[in-house]
């Protein structure tokens, strides 16, 4: 489902700010520059409404994948094995800290 949202241009904004604030008000509003859209304008509590959410649909997230991860697991893996895992999925080698930094 695609929702077509207001588009006004950069001009638009400068010479239109308080009919674009307005606007804002009701919806998100797409601002277009050379004909191309280049930026979405978010009333600010809609985007704090939306940062919520993520976080909260990102910590449900989280805590089902620890819960599967302990529900499934099938022994327990030494961290020199996770480290391994790590650069064998990413490719790059994990920079540990030193136990005694300084020393």
């Amino acid at each position: 489902m695609t929702i077509m949202l207001p588009i006004y241009t950069i001009s638009d904004l400068r010479y239109k700010a308080r009919e674009v604030l307005q606007r804002l008000r009701e919806q998100p509003i797409v601002l277009t520059q050379r004909g191309r859209p280049r930026a979405v304008l978010l009333d600010y509590e809609a985007y704090n409404e939306m940062t919520e959410r993520q976080q909260v649909l990102e910590e449900a997230r989280d805590a089902f994948l620890l819960q599967r991860a302990t529900e499934t697991a099938q022994k327990y893996l030494p961290f020199s094995a996770l480290v391994e895992q790590y650069e064998a999925l990413f490719g790059e080698k994990l920079e540990l800290p030193t136990e005694n930094p300084g020393v």
